[in-house]
């Protein structure tokens, strides 16, 4: 049964949701799609994965009209990977429907050669990055987006920074009348709220929440290194899970080249992604991700957002995202369109506070560690090794401060506060040392 129907969508646009193998909206769907052919503007808060991309897609070519050869809508994206694969998304459902104008504007294209197109002729609906499409909206003012009745912020978190806030201000104030502003994020921040009320006055702040940001069918495992080798622990991981094809993540690109570097040495098929990388190379390495050349792509943040990887079975935080909302966005990389996910992350002493805050977040973890190939609930190890650990100490300090042949009146309590007191000195004093001993280990690797 063809769901969409409800919709009362125009013919070619159930042609192209056919021939993608759409046949039911999603809940995301279900709950935007019909606000949005009404004209309202939303804030729209949902997961990754979610089917957010269609959510505004389809409403956008139901209310086009194919007869005005002007800019109707445009689509903001935070980076030219996401920019393409919104693009052809469009191209897409709109296969049944050749008349339609849909231009991809983004940096490392031929920017003389977009100027003397859009001098000849204005596309219907625009995708790009802000950059770009300001530059030839605004410096240039080849691309006449006066006339836009639509403007889509997609994944809008990672677009805002203060240059961006500016170049945005100025491209909707070029807009003649009060057009529809579709906002969508897997998060939608503080300081993001703030911006759409100061700069966005005219959005009604609607704002579609799932229950949980990220899918329940995604596993989210710890794994402990402590004093052990990062490195080495990751590499006892990926001989245990062996993956389909999994993403694992680093926190610069520095660490990005290092990572890939070593587990090509070591026999893995790795490739790589970060923004550093020249558009050829790139692009080149999009291709042969997505053709399963390697079953490995170690990535920066851009591929939690920047381009949807088929068939992710596992997603591995080599490094944990120092803001927590990256956490959402790299996970959901995995578990797409309700299949189930594994997502592990490496972490040691000092990422005892993140984990708390995710799991604050109400994120539902597991700490596993890995004895001889197997994973083993490194919660009850630690438990009762710390258990008897602190017996010892105990034990220790108790024979240290043995009890006075002579006693005086209020002894007892005082020789608990010494007990207490040393206790505390030594338990800490072992802490250090510990991380004494990662450190040395860290600088002779």
């Amino acid at each position: 049964m063809f769901e969409f129907n409800k919709f009362h969508l125009k013919e070619y646009i159930n042609l192209g949701l056919k021939n993608i193998g759409f046949n039911a909206p999603t809940k995301i769907q279900d709950l935007v799609i019909p606000r949005a052919l009404t004209g309202e503007s939303l804030v729209v808060e949902s997961a990754t994965g979610s089917g957010k991309t269609h959510s505004f897609l389809i409403p956008i070519l139901e209310n086009l009209d194919e007869s005005l050869n002007e800019v109707q809508t445009i689509i903001i994206s935070p980076t030219r990977e996401l920019a393409t694969q919104l693009y052809n998304c469009l191209v897409e459902l709109v296969k049944y429907k050749e008349t339609i104008n849909v231009a991809r504007i983004i940096g490392g294209a031929d920017r003389e050669a977009e100027i003397k197109r859009f001098e000849k002729n204005q596309p219907q609906i625009v995708v790009g990055t802000i950059g770009r499409i300001s530059d030839l909206a605004i410096n240039s003012n080849v691309l006449k987006v006066h006339t836009a009745k639509q403007i889509v912020i997609d994944e809008a978190d990672m677009i805002f920074d203060q240059k961006e806030l500016i170049e945005v201000d100025k491209l909707i104030g070029k807009i003649q009348g009060e057009p529809q502003f579709l906002i969508f994020s897997a998060t939608i921040p503080k300081g993001l709220r703030i911006f759409l009320n100061k700069y966005l006055s005219r959005v009604k702040s609607i704002s579609i929440k799932e229950e949980k940001l990220t899918h329940g069918n995604i596993n989210h495992i710890m794994v402990p290194c402590k004093a052990k080798n990062k490195y080495d622990v990751l590499k006892e991981l990926l001989n245990t899970i062996n993956p389909y094809l999994a993403i694992i993540f680093a926190n610069t690109k520095e660490n990005v080249d290092e990572l890939a570097m070593n587990l090509a040495n070591d026999g893995y098929r790795v490739g790589k992604l970060h923004g550093a990388m020249e558009d050829r190379i790139r692009k080149q390495m999009i291709r042969r991700i997505h053709n399963l050349e390697f079953q490995y792509v170690v990535a920066s943040d851009i591929a939690a957002r920047g381009i949807d990887i088929q068939g992710v079975s596992h997603v591995i935080n080599f490094d944990l995202p120092n803001d927590i909302e990256f956490y959402i966005h790299r996970t959901g990389r995995t578990a797409r369109f309700d299949q189930t996910g594994n997502a592990y992350s490496l972490y040691a002493y000092e990422d005892d506070e993140y984990i708390k805050n995710l799991q604050a977040k109400g994120l539902k973890t597991t700490v596993l560690k890995i004895v001889n190939g197997e994973f083993v609930d490194a919660k009850i190890l630690r438990k009762s090794t710390e258990k008897s650990k602190t017996v010892m100490i105990e034990e220790e300090v108790h024979k240290k401060i043995p009890v006075p042949k002579k006693v005086k009146p209020g002894y007892k309590k005082k020789r608990k506060e010494l007990i207490e007191k040393t206790i505390k000195k030594v338990k800490k004093e072992r802490i250090q040392e510990i991380y004494r001993q990662k450190a040395r280990k860290e600088r002779g690797k």
